[in-house]
């Protein structure tokens, strides 16, 4: 009778390629679930909130700058709404305003989150309840302010410096955490 050679037994455990697959599983399930489970928390939906307004006007002054013609951020505070509106035809139609459309036409603030003390936005004359800050040409704009806040007491002020136009968003409850371009 020969003997047979040993079955070499099987070593427990992961390989490194079953490991990786399984770590990018668990990635793309938390980057796809994670924003919707964060504004679920009144804070969080501020925050959010704040850092949405802050790319919007960052936004509307670099397309003023870009383009040339004036830009405005446009706030709705009674559906809680706001877009970006730019004057398509200065020389033909000025002061004619049109909201720029695609993935920038129309965001709504989440949850119980409102405008709060809006200062150095105009009111719309062909739309009352609207309000605007209107950016130049050059990027520039009146010195205003707006909260994002809710009724819990969260709240982030968004700030845009007279003359330049510059945007920042400040958190009431610590001074230092700023926000700028």
């Amino acid at each position: 009778m020969s003997r047979r050679p040993p079955v070499p037994t099987p070593r427990a455990g992961f390989t490194l390629l079953e490991m990786i697959v399984v770590m990018m599983i668990v990635f793309t399930m938390a980057a796809v679930v994670a924003p919707r489970f964060s504004d679920s928390f009144p804070s969080l939906q501020v925050r959010s909130a704040a850092d949405r307004l802050f790319a919007w006007s960052g936004k509307a002054r670099a397309e003023a700058a870009l383009t040339g013609c004036r830009h405005r951020l446009v706030l709705d505070p009674v559906n809680k709404t706001f877009w970006i509106a730019w004057e398509s035809k200065p020389h033909r139609e000025p002061g004619k305003f049109e909201r720029l459309t695609g993935a920038w036409d129309l965001e709504t603030l989440p949850g119980e989150v409102v405008f709060d003390v809006p200062k150095g936005f105009e009111p719309d004359p062909d739309a009352p309840a609207t309000l605007y800050l209107e950016f130049d040409p050059d990027g520039s704009a009146v010195e205003a302010s707006v909260d994002v806040a809710n009724d819990r007491g969260d709240r982030r002020t968004l700030r845009v410096a007279a003359a330049t136009g510059a945007v920042s968003i400040e958190n009431p409850d610590d001074p230092d955490a700023e926000k700028k371009p």
